[in-house]
């Protein structure tokens, strides 16, 4: 509840449709004095949960606690004042907040210190419930009947999941409502051709931080129905390294669906995650305070950006500046940006190297055709087409990153190649295979 919020009507905010597709349009996000949050975003430091944890929060944990402000996207800061709690569970039930006018629609105001966190929400009077069916794999294990020798052994009990009364924005269930009308039209024509023919699952949506999920046929006007086809981060376990060396990457398992590069609607291959795109290094120097360091500027075909990326790189001393400048380069442009000793690092150069240490080590960038567009996603050939994610910054992300690094090397014929489960893939571009100067048979960092 919102106490500070002025008289009973309601605030719209017109907000896109896909933060990085301006063809998709704007949808109207209503706003009043009474919302719903998720309860993950709230993190109860007096209740049940806070004593579990012996009165602290989380690590890394950004979102609203008791006192504690946290940004409503899309609108405005708010701080939790009071918690009322269910008086025989002491679970909060309510938790009245006042907001901060001046920081609407994502404005930090001179002098107030910026809010980190920021959470999902939606108006109780104008919000509609929903059913949602969490689909998850069918077995709990990738090789079911392994262990037993019966498969059904290995049926995941929570392969289906069904939560009634979930709460979506208004613009959903006009969606909901508009494709309905048209899929009745659709069936009345009997000259319809097949590929011509409407579906409910046209209608799609990431619900965020929960996964893709796309309209059920069961849907109605009162109630749409949603599946989650696609979750937003992998849970199968990764398999510990086996001892006794070897090829670090050669033991690492594709994520959740072992020798198949087929998704299915299931989550990707760690090395369809990673956006590994061609860019052009505009300048090169040194870092201010690092010797082994260097500063770039460098053309990664930013769409929704005119400016080029800072990037931070450890070639101190390894590469002459003048021969990195307008030289056309592999980088990763979806990790997480990282400070380097105070400057901030936007993407990842990807360069060979042969393992010496110290000034000895020799290192050599990856060589894209000059034909090759920045911003173009390379590929391996082998594999489906990249489907990288927006940012790869969780734990399990990160950890995805590490194991396709882990498989990324130089072959004895000097080409770029990512290896994985005893099989080579070649990396590739429009322009023809990623190759190296003159270093073979070592490793791709």
């Amino acid at each position: 509840t919102i106490t500070n919020w002025q008289g009973s009507t309601l605030e719209d905010f017109e907000v896109p449709r896909h933060p990085k597709k301006e063809e998709m349009g704007d949808r109207i996000v209503p706003f009043g004095n009474n919302l719903y949050i998720e309860r993950s975003d709230f993190f109860d430091l007096e209740g049940p949960e806070g004593v579990a944890n012996e009165g602290r929060k989380p690590k890394g944990f950004k979102r609203l606690l008791p006192n504690g402000t946290v940004r409503l996207k899309y609108a405005y800061v708010i701080s939790c004042d009071e918690v009322v709690r269910d008086p025989e569970t002491n679970e909060p039930i309510e938790l009245k907040c006042s907001l901060f006018p001046e920081t609407r629609a994502g404005v930090t105001p001179e002098g107030m210190k910026r809010v980190p966190g920021i959470i999902q929400w939606v108006e109780a009077k104008t919000a509609v419930k929903c059913q949602i069916n969490q689909y998850d794999r069918l077995f709990k294990t990738d090789e079911p009947g392994k262990e037993s020798g019966n498969f059904l052994d290995d049926l995941n009990p929570k392969s289906l999941e069904i939560l009634e009364g979930c709460l979506v924005e208004p613009s959903v269930a006009i969606d909901c409502l508009d494709l309905m009308a048209k899929i009745r039209e659709n069936a009345k024509d009997e000259g319809a051709k097949d590929n011509e023919k409407m579906y409910h699952s046209e209608l799609a949506y990431q619900f965020e931080r929960s996964g893709y999920f796309a309209m059920d046929s069961d849907s109605t006007p009162s109630k749409p129905v949603f599946n989650r086809v696609v979750t937003l981060r992998d849970t199968w376990a990764v398999p510990k390294a086996k001892k006794g060396g070897g090829n670090k990457g050669e033991n690492q398992r594709n994520r959740g669906n072992k020798n198949n590069n087929t998704n299915n609607g299931a989550v990707l291959e760690d090395v369809r995650r990673v956006a590994i795109r061609a860019g052009t290094i505009l300048e090169a120097g040194p870092h201010p305070d690092a010797d082994s360091l260097i500063v770039c500027k460098v053309d990664c075909g930013d769409e929704d950006s005119s400016e080029p990326r800072t990037v931070v790189a450890g070639l101190g001393g390894k590469i002459p500046l003048d021969e990195l400048v307008n030289k056309k380069i592999a980088c990763v442009t979806n990790l997480k940006p990282a400070k380097m000793r105070g400057i901030e690092s936007t993407a990842m150069l990807l360069a060979a190297s042969d393992g010496a240490e110290g000034d000895d080590e020799k290192v050599e960038l990856l060589n894209i055709p000059d034909a090759v567009p920045n911003g173009e996603l390379l590929s391996f050939d082998g594999k489906e087409a990249p489907e990288p994610d927006a940012m790869m910054k969780s734990k399990g992300a990160l950890k995805a990153f590490d194991r396709v690094k882990a498989c990324l090397r130089v072959s004895e014929d000097g080409e770029a190649m990512y290896i994985n489960e005893g099989s080579n893939h070649k990396m590739q571009s429009t322009g023809g295979a990623i190759k190296v100067s003159s270093l073979k048979d070592v490793v791709i960092q």
